[in-house]
């Protein structure tokens, strides 16, 4: 498994000298795309309908138990990075740290899930694509292997649908997202669409 994850890593990675376009544009979904993620939560809050703001809710919640059990796998698994066993060219500045699963590609792909099913399904599914790119960007920078972003997704879909299951349990998602618009309300004194 790890030759043909070595091997797939050499494929998708940038040469020695990869054109400056496709260098920004993997720079920018590997460093910079994730700082969407907050606005686009914050956004269905803000603007959502009752069904967004619940799947907000759940999507962010997916991320969190996500990244969390992912921690775990890298205190027990510390998966070196490729720049740290010497293997592709770097162009991404980083901390030699464990890789396995990827923090990015784990946001992505358990929001994206989260919101698929959570109702909304265009939303999830374009962050997911989104998700995939990230990881074609990650590795294609040298800080991440293939099934470091492999691992983020077989990671995130469970994690998505167990937080589903437990939300829709006694109608527990209902009542977190009822009271939380009420704390909304009453601390911004802003209203809400229903």
């Amino acid at each position: 498994m790890e030759n043909w994850n070595h091997s797939l890593f050499l494929l998708i990675n940038a040469g020695s000298e990869p054109s400056s376009a496709t260098l920004l544009f993997a720079i920018f979904l590997a460093q910079w795309l994730i700082y969407g993620v907050p606005v686009l939560l914050i956004w269905l809050w803000v603007k959502g309908s009752h069904l967004e703001r619940k799947a907000a809710v759940s999507a962010a919640l997916t991320v969190g138990v996500a990244l969390a059990i992912g921690q775990m796998i890298i205190a027990v698994w510390p998966h070196p990075r490729p720049f740290m066993v010497g293997l592709g060219h770097q162009f991404l500045e980083h901390k030699p740290e464990a890789s396995f699963p990827s923090d990015h590609a784990t946001v992505f792909f358990a929001l994206g899930f989260g919101l698929l099913l959570a109702g909304l399904r265009q939303l999830g599914g374009f962050v997911l694509l989104a998700g995939i790119l990230v990881g074609w960007a990650r590795v294609f920078l040298g800080v991440h292997f293939p099934l470091d972003i492999i691992g983020a997704g077989l990671l995130a879909l469970p994690t998505a649908w167990l937080l589903m299951q437990f939300l829709q349990y006694r109608q527990q998602g209902i009542r977190l997202v009822a009271v939380l618009e009420k704390m909304y309300v009453k601390i911004g004194r802003l209203p809400l669409i229903r």
